[in-house]
């Protein structure tokens, strides 16, 4: 199966393009003007996935921006295979580029040769099964809103976000037919917005800066600045920049700075101290919580750095011997009695492992050192009368959980929220209240409960999602 490699790599996109001019004259030559451009920088997404649906791959050809009068290209690599159904709600710093200044209206992607992959549960451990799927059309338009009109060093966000509910199609008996309605939604935000934040960008440690900045290393190779202040969260307070080491893989969140283009971070994450790290989904874990784990069945999304003889889209066992690091994102007003360690992994779980890699015989075998459990998206309806308020927005709620990690999860699925919680189109917790189903979607980390054994979703953000 094929799959896209590093850190969630969607598109190079807007390519700078330059305009000379030329005067003549009395044999003079007018200098060329300075062209003005403004910043772009794109961040892909989608739309909640559908049940066992784990992963849409989808090779882009193309993409072009119209200003009224021409589809301007805007892709610098040209094809690249992408993996929509990794992301579920999360947003992905793709790159940052210039662009000329002026009014753009709407947006064309151009697509070929889609992939599904979905999970088999009927056999133990789970597999994985694809299908080839067939385009209903090889290109779509977006079209704005309304005109948006970029000006000189302005800097916006690109928001690519793909339908995978909506685009792959079912049959009446709810099987997969294997043809793909493409359907996107594409903004451009000013950079400030929550929907152009940067989530979970995989990047190598380079150096430190001055002050309160480091440099690191992303996709295609391209260098950022990242600034920190007494707000950033660091994961791992024993390890500070100063233990960083260019085997050191960290996952930075936050938002891209208008002035400076750099990346003012809110999370810094030490994902690998040993120069690897392979992403993705648990399917399978065993012996099963509470006994102490000692292997792992690992989906693979993404590897950092590419290593021969391990195959994305394919799932990957690991040998685990309690001597690993295990560490969580952060999470705002933590409820304490939820732990992550050898004894509470799950199927179900988003998370990264960093380690060592060694090949005999062609075979390559990560040794896990660290394994971080990562935030996540799990979509679906809320559960009539299941809300339960403490006080504030503490309390629960459940869901009846639609998106690919809801067939390996608890259904209904127990989310747990805090006064730290996000709620978007709700009035909070309390908000969940009525005599009919709610459609939700909600990031945060699938974690067990040790009280009962069972995974539950401590939720970062819910939101009421239109139907």
């Amino acid at each position: 199966m094929r799959g896209f490699k590093g850190t969630g790599v969607f598109i190079g996109i807007f390519a700078i393009l330059s305009f000379v001019g030329c005067g003549g004259g009395n044999n003079q030559t007018t200098p060329a003007p300075q062209t003005k451009t403004a910043n772009v920088f794109t961040v892909g997404t989608d739309a909640p996935p559908l049940p066992s649906v784990i992963s849409c791959e989808v090779t882009i050809t193309g993409v072009t921006l119209f200003d009224g009068t021409n589809n301007i290209p805007v892709m610098t690599q040209t094809p690249q295979v992408i993996d929509f159904a990794q992301w579920t709600g999360l947003h992905q710093l793709m790159d940052l580029n210039a662009v000329p200044v002026g009014t753009y209206q709407s947006a064309t992607v151009m697509l070929a040769t889609p992939v599904i992959g979905y999970l088999d549960t009927t056999q133990t451990p789970p597999g994985i099964n694809t299908m080839n799927g067939t385009l209903t059309q090889s290109s779509v338009t977006v079209q704005f809103a309304k005109p948006f009109v970029l000006n000189d060093n302005d800097l916006v966000g690109l928001r690519m976000e793909f339908d995978l509910r909506k685009s792959i199609q079912i049959a009446g008996d709810g099987t997969i037919t294997g043809q793909i309605n493409p359907t996107f939604e594409m903004q451009l935000l000013a950079a400030d917005d929550s929907n152009v934040s940067i989530d979970d960008l995989h990047v190598g440690f380079v150096g430190t800066g001055g002050g309160n900045s480091f440099t690191v290393q992303g996709p295609h190779g391209r260098q950022w600045t990242v600034q920190t202040d007494s707000n950033t969260i660091w994961d791992d307070p024993d390890e500070p920049v100063s233990a960083f080491t260019n085997n050191t893989i960290l996952s930075i969140s936050g938002q891209l700075d208008p002035v400076t283009k750099d990346i003012d971070a809110s999370e810094v994450q030490v994902v690998s101290d040993d120069g690897f790290v392979l992403g993705g989904l648990f399917t399978y874990v065993n012996p099963p919580s509470p006994q102490a784990a000692t292997q792992a069945d690992l989906y693979t999304r993404y590897e950092v750095p590419d290593i021969t003889g391990i195959q994305l889209g394919q799932i990957e066992s690991l040998t685990l011997d309690g001597t690993e690091k295990y560490r969580i994102g952060n999470i705002i007003n933590p409820i304490t009695i939820l732990l992550f360690n050898n004894t509470t992994l799950a199927p179900g779980q988003r998370v990264d492992v960093g380690g060592t890699t060694s090949t005999s015989n062609s075979v390559t075998t990560l040794t896990p050192h660290r394994v971080v459990l990562r935030r996540q998206g799990q979509a679906g309806a809320w559960v009539v009368g299941s809300t339960n308020v403490q006080s504030g927005n503490n309390g629960s709620f459940q869901l009846n959980d639609q998106s690919t990690a809801g067939v390996l999860l608890p259904n209904p699925l127990t989310v747990f929220t805090t006064n730290g919680t996000i709620f978007i189109n709700l009035s909070g917790l309390s908000g969940l209240s009525g005599t009919s189903a709610i459609p939700l979607r909600v990031v945060g980390f699938v974690l067990e409960n040790p009280q009962t054994n069972q995974p539950v979703l401590v939720a970062r953000v819910v939101e009421q999602l239109t139907p």
